[in-house]
């Protein structure tokens, strides 16, 4: 009975709305006349109506434990692409809500291509983290040894220059860093040691907040065009 009741409770209040809509041609109105319609119906009957909490809400998915799945950390190749030669946007949230990943093509423009920094052994390192209220923050850093007219050059290239970041790991995995309007902007630090017994080096590091999505994984299906280093 309070089911039946509940259902005449609802379609009287959206009734209610709907002729209110046609008498006025407001739609905050009718909004309003089905509000107290609804309002009225439930003090006037004693019967609540509930409506479902999180409908809006994606379910959850179990994250199952690897096992014989070695991840191995370290990374040891760098792409960089300037976001002025992809062609659009192609990773968002709802990408990585449900698949994860990106698969296929990055959109460079023609002619485009990625160029790759080698960056010292052991020294390309990325992380990120995920912020309540806050979004996603990625981070990428490495270093190179020396300091000569190629690392200068380097440098004044990507002085304020807004790029992205594909980093190969030493799984081989590859994952994509920044979007193309929320793009990475390198700092570097020089360090010439007191000591001869340690290295020059420059450190590079570029790190951002405010994305709608975490790091990207990569497709083993993912193709790019690289510049090859002469």
């Amino acid at each position: 009975m309070n089911k039946f009741l509940k259902m005449a409770m609802v379609l009287l209040s959206f009734f209610a709305g709907v002729s209110m809509y046609a008498y006025t041609g407001n739609p905050i109105v009718s909004g309003l006349s089905m509000m107290s319609t609804s309002a009225g119906l439930q003090m006037l009957t004693g019967q609540y109506l509930e409506f479902p909490t999180g409908a809006f809400t994606v379910p959850l998915v179990g994250l199952k434990r690897k096992t014989q799945n070695p991840q191995l950390g370290g990374s040891k190749r760098l792409y960089v692409i300037l976001t002025e030669d992809l062609l659009n946007e192609f990773v968002d949230y709802n990408l990585i809500l449900t698949s994860g990943q990106f698969a296929g093509a990055i959109p460079l423009a023609p002619g485009k291509m990625a160029v790759e920094i080698e960056a010292w052994y052991d020294t390309l390192k990325w992380d990120g983290e995920m912020k309540t209220g806050g979004g996603f923050t990625q981070g990428v850093e490495f270093d190179v040894l020396g300091f000569d007219k190629d690392i200068a050059k380097a440098m004044a290239l990507l002085y304020e220059t807004p790029v992205n970041l594909i980093v190969q790991g030493n799984d081989n995995s590859l994952y994509y860093f920044g979007d193309k309007y929320i793009p990475f902007m390198f700092d570097a630090k020089i360090t010439n040691p007191p000591k001869g017994t340690e290295r020059k080096r420059v450190t590079f590091t570029a790190k951002n907040d405010g994305y709608s999505h975490p790091i990207v994984p990569l497709a083993n299906t993912v193709t790019f065009a690289v510049q090859a280093l002469s």
